[in-house]
């Protein structure tokens, strides 16, 4: 594929262009680059995946200034049900052609190959979130940061025993994908782990350890944690040693979360832990002092566009019975259109539909709403939602609502 525009031609990269995007990406997200990070990060990806935008203002020396990625993965939506997914990532431009309208070009070509291939959702993680929503996308999870002074937090409910345990990589290694298989297929929000993520992942090589240690692993029957060491110091041997930064919380049972929130709260070299869960986390409701969870920050992390609106809304399961025509507009004018939604016992059927709306929605909204990172009533006080029929917003609101806040915490 080749598509030249405007002295910029976009095509898929051949075996010779894999170390200058990878050179592209690393520079523009300020990523390290070394010679098994390329390697690693080659088997994520393939070429037909891989979008290269070249300046080709001179021919015989084409330059490249831009970069666009697809992952391959699933999304585990409200109900357990598990969709095909593709993320479309790391859309890096040279500082030398911001403002030419190159990521939107990426996104676009990414899309359209997206849609070619019958992919009923998009998502990402965006560095600018306002590009998304123009794109059609909603945002779909956040994450809430806690910072946790450990000398003072103590679970009230202590549990009788801990069933967890810390091994090495290799054994890691061995438990961890299993696991999270586990949790992904619990958790609304979440995102599959292939084999080749979990490899890199794994290796856990310097160049992907920031400042921090390697990574430390505690394993559960219902789950496990990783972390990392930040900010060690010449310490001889006297606490703080530095900061417990957690890089995976996945508890599929409540008596997990307990037991593996136990094991980081007595970590006694250190005095400070930082970690992302969920909105609706029990975390700070299980300490005899909730204030030693002090909130740092609660920030969207997943966004995600609808392309076959009638796949998507079959596939979750819903609160409450329904009768609703949905108004839906797209912004790029290929999703949108006039949808009957029909819900008994938590099963949705979604149709065409040439009837009167009773709701108008937008595309973004309505994967919002979809996900549960917002109840739809939020969003008509923010007048994203328009209720044309009286009664009908009502209805939407039961019928989207979810037990859990969707949570994602894997970046692909």
């Amino acid at each position: 594929m080749d598509d030249t525009d405007d002295g910029t031609n976009i095509r898929h990269p051949t075996e010779d262009d894999w170390q200058a995007v990878f050179e592209n990406q690393a520079r523009t997200f300020g990523d390290p680059v070394g010679p098994e990070d390329l390697e690693a990060w080659k088997r994520r990806v393939s070429l037909e995946d891989i979008l290269i935008a070249e300046d080709v203002s001179d021919p015989d020396h084409p330059n490249l200034v831009g970069t666009s990625i697809i992952y391959r993965s699933r999304l585990t939506v409200p109900g357990g049900e598990n969709l095909r997914a593709a993320w479309l990532t790391m859309i890096a431009v040279a500082s030398t052609h911001q403002g030419e309208g190159l990521w939107a070009q990426l996104s676009a070509k990414g899309l359209g190959i997206l849609l070619d291939r019958g992919y009923p959702l998009v998502c990402g993680v965006p560095t600018q979130t306002a590009m998304y929503d123009g794109f059609g996308a909603g945002v779909s999870s956040y994450s809430h940061t806690y910072a946790i002074d450990r000398r003072f937090a103590k679970l009230r409910d202590k549990p009788s025993r801990i069933r967890a345990r810390e091994v090495n990589a290799a054994e890691a290694r061995r438990h961890l994908p299993g696991l999270y298989e586990r949790w992904c297929a619990a958790t609304n929000g979440a995102i599959s782990r292939d084999d080749a993520w979990w490899a890199d992942s794994l290796d856990d090589r310097p160049t992907q350890r920031g400042n921090g240690s390697a990574l430390h692993y505690t394993i559960h029957p219902d789950g496990f944690l990783t972390y990392r060491v930040v900010g060690s110091h010449q310490h001889a041997f006297r606490p703080p040693l530095g900061t417990v930064v957690v890089e995976d919380f996945c508890p599929i049972t409540d008596e997990a979360h307990t037991e593996l929130l136990q094991t980081l709260l007595v970590l006694e070299m250190f005095y400070r832990i930082e970690i992302d869960v969920p909105p609706d986390d029990p975390l700070p409701l299980k300490l005899v002092d909730q204030r030693a969870a002090e909130t740092k920050g609660v920030s969207d992390f997943l966004w995600v566009r609808i392309n076959d609106v009638p796949e998507v809304l079959a596939a979750r399961t819903y609160g409450a019975d329904a009768d609703i025509v949905l108004e839906v507009t797209d912004p790029l004018g290929l999703a949108g259109g006039r949808f009957q939604l029909q819900i008994r016992d938590g099963a949705g059927k979604c149709t065409p539909h040439d009837g009167s709306p009773d709701i108008e929605i937008g595309l973004a909204d309505l994967a919002t709403i979809y996900m549960g990172a917002h109840r739809a009533f939020q969003l008509a006080h923010a007048n994203r939602i328009t209720e044309v029929r009286q009664g009908a917003l009502g209805e939407l609101d039961a019928a989207f609502s979810t037990d859990r806040a969707p949570y994602t915490g894997t970046v692909l």
